[in-house]
């Protein structure tokens, strides 16, 4: 009884992911338009769940003073969020006046995605990052070439995609569950299926057919690399890992869109964008209003309809119906004080990253295998500029929650990572 209450929350985990992998549960149980859709409502049951767990008196995880930072940044700037999208002016989109409630029910999805994935990683096994999420992440890159034909179907393009999100977006979900896998392999747990798992994870991101994908597999395999490839042999297997990709993408049609790096669309957008938020002192500060430029909610639930090649008419001018960049959507929706609350979430990480490999660069200590599922979500921060997260694309989020979290949890004595491979 005792085994199975530790491990209940990773089964109860990995069942989640396997749903959010093979079902768009930005959708609701109700015909369209909807206003709940089912992500808050099962990300509320999941956390209460854990929280009752938590409540009875189970011994678990604490975050450490940087994981505590980025909670509470990012629950101030939902709070925030979720002000402005009360009290802002009603945007008016195609000539149509979006209602208050599709403003905020998206800042309350997210929040409760943050609660969530602080809950869960509350209650997870004292256990080192890829053993307590080997499962979710094994689970996540299986489900997703599983129900690859169905998502093809559904999207009308080859390019891999999931329930997590589409092309564009999902390979942040899918790099750090390689990275878990990686983690994995370099800690000999269950070393060869760990080894399978890193290439297929591998292999999920660059049929994503994403650019910013590709950039953070990039930026993630150098960081890597650098750790923990000592000698030329590693070096020439890593070179011609490299060629055999490039082989891949020159070779298959639907990955040369990688090759391509514009996209008119994206400019325009930035442009009306940067037009309005530079309009007035009052925007430069507080944004323009959360939801105001893009209501991208409406078209989510189905109260508008999703426009041609994604171009909306704003009282601004043309902009895509929605930011397509965490960064810009907080700068203008939110403005500087908005963005003074992002920053601390996606540096944080990157200083205890630092501090973590600093000793390894210098020659002063190996690498630790678990720094790798930090160094994948590092490198997912990239994706920030070209897709929103963490306020949006609520399944991806809770990856980057769940990994962030579990990473900044704080340090228990504990046996050594060879002798808990051996348990």
């Amino acid at each position: 009884m005792g085994r199975q209450r530790v491990w209940l929350p990773v089964a109860g985990l990995s069942a989640l992911l396997v749903v959010e992998t093979f079902f768009d549960l930005r959708r609701s149980m109700t015909p369209s338009p909807w206003l709940w859709n089912s992500y808050l409502i099962v990300h509320l049951l999941a956390a209460l769940a854990c929280l009752v767990l938590i409540l009875a008196g189970r011994d678990g995880n604490r975050f450490s003073r940087a994981g505590w930072i980025v909670i509470g940044f990012a629950a101030a700037l939902m709070a925030c969020s979720l002000v402005s999208a009360a009290v802002t002016p009603l945007p008016r989109v195609s000539y149509v006046t979006v209602p208050r409630a599709y403003l905020v029910v998206p800042t309350l999805t997210a929040a409760a995605t943050l609660l969530l994935g602080a809950a869960v990683v509350r209650v997870l096994p004292d256990q080192p990052v890829h053993r307590v999420l080997w499962w979710p992440a094994a689970l996540t890159l299986a489900c997703a070439f599983a129900q690859w034909p169905r998502s093809a179907v559904v999207h009308g393009s080859p390019r891999l995609a999931t329930g997590m999100g589409g092309s564009a977006v999902v390979h942040v979900p899918l790099l750090l569950a390689t990275g878990v896998a990686l983690a994995a392999f370099l800690a000999g747990w269950r070393r060869w299926w760990s080894l399978g798992l890193t290439v297929i994870g591998v292999a999920a991101v660059v049929l994503t057919g994403s650019r910013s994908g590709v950039v953070c597999l990039v930026l993630a395999g150098v960081v890597v690399g650098l750790q923990w490839l000592r000698s030329r042999r590693a070096w020439l297997v890593a070179g011609a890992a490299v060629v055999a990709l490039g082989i891949v993408v020159a070779a298959v049609p639907m990955l040369h869109r990688l090759l391509n790096p514009t996209d008119e669309l994206r400019a325009k957008n930035l442009e009306t964008a940067l037009g309005v938020w530079t309009e007035t002192p009052k925007h430069l500060l507080l944004g323009v209003g959360s939801g105001r430029l893009w209501p991208w909610y409406a078209f989510d639930s189905h109260l508008l309809r999703t426009p041609w090649r994604g171009m909306v008419t704003t009282e601004w001018g043309p902009a895509l119906n929605s930011a397509h960049s965490t960064f810009l959507q907080v700068l203008v929706e939110l403005g500087l004080l908005g963005m003074l609350l992002l920053i601390p979430v996606v540096v944080v990480p990157v200083v205890v990253l630092a501090r973590r490999l600093w000793p390894g660069l210098r020659g002063a200590a190996r690498p630790v295998p678990d720094t790798v599922p930090l160094i994948a979500l590092v490198a997912t921060v990239p994706a920030f500029f070209l897709d929103t997260y963490l306020l949006k694309n609520y399944g991806a989020s809770l990856w980057w929650w769940l990994v962030v979290l579990r990473c900044l949890r704080r340090a228990q004595s504990a046996p050594s990572t060879s002798v808990q491979n051996r348990g």
